[in-house]
């Protein structure tokens, strides 16, 4: 799912982790490890070979010794580099499974794992590339970075004033540092650590950027402070999009609409063959509360990006908002049109037809993102919920079962007690209310689950205990009509 830009202030935590990201491929390769090994130099008047004729000598090489690691690890930096990620990231792999052990082929796996939404895998390479090249600029970088995709907050200041102290006179250590003080709510620290960074290198496009983001993203933000950094990058590269989504973001919390609307439609033109842009003025227009125009500007995405799903998914959300079901439900239709098993679109879609009480089709829905996705916890406890309201018990205590599976958390556990009490299979259901009990806290216990544990050894005819549990729930929740039949079961059992 894209992390759209929504023209309005954002929690400061989020836009730092915006920001944690990895460089472009090309930036990547700049930023190799001082280790990496350099081809041989070309004879005089031969021309250099392009990376695409290198792969393809370097594939015939692996081809003909699939032994030789030294072959795969510069076959994988190249695919990494011209972003052939994943099959980089294999031929990476096989090389250090021959034994290889370089910093560049760890370093590089660890970009891969990052292009490929593996955080946890990519800190592990980007720690294994520090070992074999502790000092190095763009090792500690990456690092650092990573960390902070992961909120591991103390190990990157670890790291960034290790970089500070190795490279004093270079401004990623402050960088990276002074996000981790602004993640921290620390904004005076962190803005004046990003300074020292603007001291040794003034020109650096992501200091300006953490820089603007603190000041729009504070609780008592400056769009005036923040657009006077994002206009420091523009002035060097009038065509950085983050500079010029950040402009956008701090006209519209000045309400200068037009302003915003254009620094957005000069990224349209900018990238003509994305549809994003042209859904952020939509957006744009919605955080106004400017309906018509945004629906035009969503008409007219939808118009020039036909096969994309994303301005039908938007509209989606924001009619689910303004609780207009029935056209979210015609949106999601449209968008799974284009794409059927996107699982944004079948979870959403579920969720409207469960409050909207369609519950087969809801049912449908969450049942094939199910099989898709089988141990996703927020999937299977709605799912069961669906067939919890249908009076599937036994559908509802299968998936209940395997949501518990996954989190081993109270409301599955809850949740699997209660169908079993509805399929009358009442000694699985008090093993698992008993569970919970033990569970219970001074602080917050839980009235429904003693009187679901009343309900069982009522039904199982365990008098004694059912008028205890029964008398805990009292305890809780004295009065109403609940409590009206917890007192009338005690009058009846203690007879």
């Amino acid at each position: 799912m894209r992390s759209r830009i929504i023209i309005a202030l954002f929690a400061l935590a989020a836009l730092l982790a915006g920001l944690a990201g990895p460089p472009d491929l090309a930036q990547a390769k700049k930023a190799a490890p001082a280790s990496s090994p350099t081809p041989s130099a070309s004879p005089s008047g031969s021309p250099t070979p392009s990376p695409e004729e290198r792969i393809a000598t370097l594939s015939q090489t692996v081809k003909d010794n699939p032994n030789d690691r030294s072959a795969r690890a510069e076959l994988g930096v190249l695919l990494v580099q011209t972003g052939k990620t994943a099959q980089g990231r294999d031929q990476l792999e096989n090389a250090v499974r021959l034994g290889l052990e370089d910093a560049e082929a760890w370093f590089y796996i660890g970009i891969a794992d990052r292009e490929l939404n593996d955080p946890a895998d990519s800190v592990t390479a980007f720690e294994r590339a520090e070992r074999d090249d502790p000092a190095n600029q763009a090792v500690l970088s990456n690092l650092a970075d990573a960390y902070l995709a992961m909120n591991r907050l103390d190990d990157a200041a670890r790291i960034a004033n290790r970089a500070i102290q190795l490279h004093p006179k270079e401004s990623f250590g402050y960088i990276a540092l002074a996000t981790v003080q602004l993640d921290q709510g620390k904004l005076d620290e962190g803005r004046k650590t990003l300074n020292q960074a603007l001291a040794l290198s003034p020109k650096d496009a992501r200091a300006h950027m953490l820089l603007g983001r603190s000041y729009l993203g504070a609780k008592n933000a400056n769009p005036d402070l923040a657009l006077a950094q994002f206009q420091l990058i523009l002035a060097d590269d009038p065509k950085n999009f983050d500079a010029l989504h950040a402009k956008a973001e701090a006209l519209a919390a000045k309400n200068d609409v037009a302003g915003a609307l254009a620094a957005l439609q000069t990224i349209v033109k900018l990238q003509p063959d994305r549809v994003e842009p042209e859904d952020d003025i939509a957006e744009l227009y919605l955080s106004k509360k400017m309906i018509d125009p945004a629906r035009q500007a969503f008409a007219q995405a939808i118009k020039d990006h036909p096969k994309s799903a994303e301005p039908y998914l938007l509209q989606a959300e924001y009619d689910v908002n303004e609780k207009n079901y029935k056209k979210a439900a015609q949106e999601y239709d449209q968008a799974l049109a284009l794409t059927p098993n996107d699982p944004r679109a079948l979870f959403e879609y579920g969720r409207i037809e469960l409050t909207t009480k369609q519950y087969g089709k809801a049912q449908e829905l969450l049942s094939k993102l199910s099989a898709q996705d089988p141990n996703n916890p927020d999937v299977l406890m709605t799912l069961g919920e669906t067939y919890a309201l249908q009076l599937k018990w036994a559908q509802a205590r299968d998936t209940y079962q395997r949501a518990f599976e996954v989190t081993r958390g109270y409301t599955p556990l809850f949740n699997l007690g209660l169908s079993y009490l509805n399929l009358k299979q009442y000694r699985k259901a008090r093993d698992a209310f008993e569970a919970l009990a033990s569970h219970q806290t001074k602080g917050h216990p839980d009235p429904q689950l003693w009187y679901a544990l009343g309900e069982t050894d009522r039904m199982m005819g365990d008098k004694r205990n059912a008028i205890a549990a029964y008398r805990n729930f009292l305890v809780i929740i004295p009065k109403g009509p609940i409590a009206d039949k917890a007192r009338q079961y005690i009058k009846t059992l203690s007879s």
